[in-house]
């Protein structure tokens, strides 16, 4: 059963991490069409741009997923490729353990203890406050 850093990890390589961002911001900056009726309608002395940047920055959920995007991308970046085609080959190919093992002319056992301490590298360091 895939736990919640296993889902994240499958969002990001598939790019729905992306797309889950790209549509909450879109939700909530959504131009919402209120009639104001007569002049007691109050007018805001900002700009569309500066408070359709208030309303993302203020989102809790938008952005907690933009921190986990980017921490993705970081880790990425650092993590050694043998890992990078093991996390690739597991979530956006959809690979069984022991087609990734064939793939990479490895054990099954080392290339799931290979993951395992890169999940529990991010539970026991980055992912406190990004899973939860």
């Amino acid at each position: 059963m895939a736990d919640r850093l296993d889902m994240l990890l499958s969002d990001y390589m598939t790019g729905m991490l992306q797309v889950k961002i790209n549509s909450r911001e879109r939700w909530i900056t959504r131009e919402k069409h209120e009639e104001r009726v007569g002049g007691s309608g109050t007018s805001s002395n900002m700009s569309p741009q500066e408070r359709r940047l208030l309303i993302i920055e203020s989102d809790a959920q938008l952005q907690k997923m933009i921190d986990q995007k980017q921490t993705l991308d970081e880790l990425m970046n650092t993590v050694s490729q043998e890992i990078k085609t093991i996390i690739k080959l597991r979530f956006k190919e959809k690979k069984q353990w022991w087609q990734i093992a064939t793939r990479l002319y490895i054990d099954e056992r080392t290339a799931r203890r290979k993951y395992d301490n890169l999940k529990e590298l991010l539970r026991n360091s980055l992912w406190t406050e990004l899973i939860g």
